[in-house]
Order: structure tokens, then C-alpha cells, then sequence
């Protein structure tokens, strides 16, 4: 199985993370630019083949026309398990900080939530094995090729996956609309668990239940609620600035 990703930085930056192989780049005709003297040396450097095609042809080969005139065949994403985001925290020497998404469909959200976390040296995205987005060429391109950085674990309930941390300290906050805290309230414990609610359905019960802290962000528009993208944004920084 293989993923054909596209766009400047997700090709880019999938090439020089090195978290997957690049199979073959393909390059439009009327590229001329730095960009592309960066693809012919990854080309020449890792011996990939690269074929040089018209736009209609990266067209069909990208399945978008939001390619930016490069494309590249690599292998499927290979997702981390939970234990490898807390030796990550552990190597970085500070406490583990991971966001769970709770069935967000959404790949340009989930794009950005985990462009903001790589960003913020969060040490780990999971997401839910039901009605969720997952690493795809569309998410990796809204994250800008953040994915690459980031340890992404897929697990089948959230809820026993947070319950399980939680037995090691870490605290569980959700951003919810109608939450109960503030970030000042939070005390951080071994670590943190954010978890972040799709637009829709938001947090789901189950999982709003298990977790220690409810957080809203006060607002002063008569617009009811944020992107998920800019809360967790929003949640993310206020937490990293405060507890690490």
C-alpha cells in the first residue's frame, strides 16, 4: 500500500523526516523554482525515480488540483502506539502532553490541530478507530507535512485509552462549550491529556465523563463556538505555557 502525497511542504518535509519511504516524485513541467531544484536533488540524492509531468496528468496523479505542481509516492503512514508519545516525553525529559481527538472527520481540522501541536512540541496525537479522520494525503496536507514529526496513534476506545493514562497520573482536560474550569484551576500531575471534540457533536459523554477538567474559552461574539482547530490551538497553548 502507498499514499501519494502532494503539495510543496507535505512532500517536502515526508522526504526529510525520513518517517516513511518515498517511492517515486513527480514534478510539473512548468515548475521552475527553488522547489524544484529541492525535488532534483532529493531525486538525485536518494536515487528516486522522478518523472516530469503536465499539469492535467498531476492532476489525476494527486486527485486534487491543490498539488502546487509536486507530487510523491510514499508508503502508508506508519502510526505510533501510545507508549512510543510517552518515551518521546521521556527522552525530551519533560512531562508527556498529548491531545486526543474524539471522532473528528474533519482532515483539514485534523490537519491543523496537528500542525499546532508539532509546533508546540506536543508529544503525541491519538485519534479514535470510529468516524475520525485519519493520516491521509488531504490531512497531511493541512497539517503542512506536520504529521511527519508526530508520533499518531489509532485506538479503538478512547475513553479505556485515557482511563489507562490517567493510572499514570496524567490529567485528563476536554474542551467543551459548557466546561466547568479554567485553565488556572488545572493542577498538571504527570502529564496531560487534552481531549478536543469534533464541530458537531463536540466531546462525546463517555469521554467527557472520564476526564478530570471541563475547559471553556469565554467569548465575546454571539458566534456560540471556535473551529475545533482554534480551540484546541487555544487549549494547547494556554496548557504547554502553564504546566510545562
Amino acid at each position: 500500500m502507498a499514499d501519494t502525497l502532494y503539495g510543496v511542504n507535505p512532500v517536502i518535509e515526508a522526504i526529510k523526516a525520513g518517517k516513511r519511504r518515498a517511492v517515486k516524485l513527480y514534478l510539473s513541467g512548468k515548475r521552475h523554482d527553488k522547489y524544484e531544484d529541492i525535488i532534483r536533488q532529493f531525486s538525485k540524492r536518494l536515487s528516486l525515480p522522478l518523472e516530469i509531468v503536465d499539469k492535467r496528468d498531476l492532476d489525476n496523479i494527486a486527485l486534487t488540483q491543490n498539488h502546487q505542481g509536486i507530487a510523491g509516492i510514499f508508503q502508508t503512514y506508519p502510526y505510533s502506539g501510545i507508549k512510543d508519545m510517552l518515551d518521546y516525553a521521556k527522552q525530551k525529559k519533560e512531562k508527556p502532553f498529548l491531545i486526543a481527538l474524539d471522532e473528528i472527520q474533519d482532515p483539514q481540522n485534523t490537519g491543523a490541530i496537528i500542525r499546532t501541536a508539532s509546533c508546540l512540541g506536543v508529544h503525541g496525537v491519538i485519534i479514535t478507530k470510529r468516524h475520525s479522520s485519519y493520516i491521509t494525503p488531504a490531512v497531511v496536507k493541512a497539517s503542512a507535512g506536520a504529521t511527519e514529526y508526530m508520533n499518531i496513534s489509532i485506538v479503538p476506545n478512547l475513553r479505556a485509552e485515557i482511563e489507562s493514562l490517567k493510572r499514570d497520573n496524567l490529567i485528563a482536560i476536554a474542551m467543551y462549550e459548557n466546561g466547568t474550569n479554567n485553565f488556572k484551576d488545572i493542577q498538571s500531575g504527570n502529564g496531560i491529556i487534552l481531549a478536543i471534540g469534533s464541530e458537531g457533536n463536540g466531546i462525546r459523554k463517555p469521554v467527557l465523563d472520564v476526564c478530570d477538567y471541563s475547559v471553556s474559552i469565554p467569548l465575546k461574539s454571539p458566534i456560540s463556538s471556535l473551529n475545533a482547530s482554534v480551540s484546541a490551538g487555544i487549549g494547547m497553548y494556554m496548557l504547554i505555557n502553564n504546566y510545562r
